[in-house]
């Protein structure tokens, strides 16, 4: 059969649509004609096409609009200053998303790993999938948001172009550094020129903090959608140090055995943190208060500097879903995967380890990868960021039973892990004596405390070095 001497664009243009980015050749053989009459069908298709790469392998990709909005899309950086800096132009393709840098002499370490010729990213890039709203606060902003936006009141029902109609309408103040589009960067820079009007002086936190944690229950205003099931919600502190951005988790009413037993358990990761700050391994000493009948727990988030700057921050899920490697559901585990790649150093992997064999020896039972996270910047090998979530989730209330009290049996380590785990050992017995001590610890929950500080102790006299 002769080859046709016309190839129609919109013939075309429908194989970009519905098989993504194609070479030249590829689409001269599906269509069956020469390359030169797909050059100029290309050609006839003006912008709406976008060239990945500039060698004979370049393949060719067709934008997408997306929900009204256009096919290119903003990315700022927000720098320790709190100035907004050019970062990435991300570009919505069929099949896919185009990343182009700003700055082209300053392009990311890690970027060659996970973005392919031309700038193609076949998924929604890593460094933007922690800004879906996640966890209790991300439930609460899914069903706060405008019913304009068309968006699922449940963020995790959301496709990749459902968070980026969030990104750009709602995005201005997310965990870490990142800033999509126009409307939420200018919303971000009026803040910056107004007084800090929201801050709570010290003196006002027992007045306050009852009245926010109300205020998240019934309308679901929390803040940002920071990840994690315990109710929380952000708070700027007016500090003799200046303004200071908080996270605070809060109990049920402590009347009730679930929020007696969340108040226990707030108590002890106060404990586990402050710890592991002892350790240089978390930001700070996390302070407890107790009002309004509830238990708060105050945070420094180690993603703001000051009042205005911030801090780039990736979750080790997000690297795990990018990065191939170790298919795993333990810190550890997945972090030596990591170090052999030369994505982490020894060191850090070593801070892991620690991190993860303390948290099994405190009853830690949900270390999953969005509890653990890495500074994001552009060079390599990623840095570890302070820990966070760390308190013994096994004695969680559950639904139908509010005070659970379950065997602790720690697994013992195996002989090539005997160092690292005898140093975790001694902070976790360090971890069981202070909340043992602490007399806000209800003597239900001390009793428990009692029972793990001799597990840790019997495992230590036979495993430790």
């Amino acid at each position: 059969m002769p080859r046709p001497r016309q190839l129609d664009p919109a013939s075309l243009t429908l194989r970009l649509q519905t098989q993504g980015p194609l070479t030249a050749q590829a689409m001269a053989a599906v269509v069956g004609v020469d390359r030169s009459r797909v050059s100029r069908a290309l050609t006839e298709l003006g912008e709406s096409i976008v060239r990945l790469g500039t060698t004979r392998g370049t393949r060719y990709a067709l934008r997408r609009a997306v929900r009204g909005l256009g096919h290119t899309f903003p990315v700022r950086r927000i720098d320790a200053e709190g100035r907004a800096q050019e970062w990435v132009e991300l570009t919505s393709l069929h099949g896919g998303w185009r990343v182009t840098w700003a700055d082209t002499a300053r392009v990311p370490a890690w970027a060659e790993w996970v973005i392919a010729l031309g700038g193609w990213s076949d998924g929604f890039p890593f460094f933007l999938s922690d800004l879906r709203p996640q966890g209790y606060l991300g439930r609460l902003v899914g069903r706060a948001l405008p019913p304009a936006l068309g968006l699922a009141p449940d963020p995790r029902d959301w496709s990749d172009d459902d968070t980026l109609v969030f990104l750009q309408s709602e995005g201005d103040d997310l965990p870490g550094d990142l800033v999509v589009g126009d409307r939420p960067l200018q919303r971000v820079q009026r803040r910056h020129l107004e007084p800090a009007s929201e801050a709570i002086a010290e003196s006002g936190r027992a007045s306050r903090y009852p009245v926010l944690a109300e205020n998240v229950s019934a309308s679901g205003h929390g803040g940002s959608s920071v990840e994690g099931e315990q109710p929380k919600f952000l708070a700027v502190l007016d500090t003799a140090t200046g303004c200071t951005p908080v996270l605070v988790k809060f109990t049920d009413r402590l009347s009730t055995p679930t929020g007696r037993r969340w108040a226990d358990l707030l108590v002890a990761e106060a404990h586990a943190l402050a710890i592991l700050h002892e350790h240089g391994e978390a930001l700070a000493v996390p302070r407890v208060l107790d009002a309004g009948g509830r238990r708060f727990l105050e945070m420094m988030r180690f993603d703001r500097v000051g009042h205005r700057g911030r801090r780039g921050v990736v979750s080790l899920r997000a690297l795990h879903d990018t990065f191939a490697g170790a298919d795993t559901a333990e810190w550890k585990v997945r972090a030596l995967a990591f170090e052999r790649e030369g994505l982490i150093t020894a060191e850090t992997l070593r801070s892991i380890s620690l991190r993860h064999t303390f948290g099994r020896l405190i009853g830690n039972i949900d270390m999953h990868f969005g509890n653990l996270a890495f500074w994001l910047d552009d060079s390599l090998p990623f840095r570890l960021a302070p820990a966070y979530d760390m308190l013994p989730m096994l004695w969680a209330p559950v639904p139908g039973n509010a005070t659970p009290s379950p065997d602790f049996a720690p697994p013992p380590p195996l002989p090539s892990e005997r160092g690292r785990w005898s140093e975790a050992a001694a902070w976790a017995a360090d971890f069981w004596s202070r909340v043992i001590a602490d007399e806000r610890v209800s003597a239900e929950f001390a009793t428990r405390a009692r029972g793990a500080a001799a597990v840790v102790t019997r495992m230590r006299a036979q495993f430790a070095e």
